[in-house]
């Protein structure tokens, strides 16, 4: 299990290797806290929907399901409550829904499904 600590660095070091570009611009705060990084995390997933640069998107969707199977019960409820139930994958105003199925790992889609089901949607 990691701690929130080399969570914050693995988004550091990663996040902008796999988003390039499409990722949000990094102000001076955002690797200060373990919710600051996830939100950074959701934004750059998001712009990497928004310009249709699907592969990277893969990687970021990759990189938070890793955060959430490896992080603590803080990283998890970020991951579910920020990540997912922001719902970067079909708010995204360009992508027509459902994303492709082959983008949204397995657990974290279960996660978005258990969310709507315990809505009422």
């Amino acid at each position: 299990m990691f701690t929130q600590l080399q969570i914050i660095n693995l988004l550091r070091n990663e996040l902008p290797v796999l988003a390039g570009a499409d990722c949000a611009a990094v102000s001076a705060h955002t690797f200060n806290s373990i919710h600051s990084s996830i939100h950074y995390l959701s934004a750059c997933t998001k712009n990497t929907m928004e310009h249709r640069h699907f592969r990277a998107a893969r990687c970021c969707f990759g990189l938070a399901e890793k955060v959430y199977r490896e992080g603590d019960a803080m990283v998890k409820l970020l991951i579910e409550n920020v990540f997912v139930y922001a719902n970067v994958w079909t708010r995204s105003r360009n992508i027509p829904s459902p994303l492709p199925a082959d983008i949204v790992p397995d657990v974290l889609y279960k996660i978005h499904l258990k969310q709507l089901n315990d809505s009422g949607c």
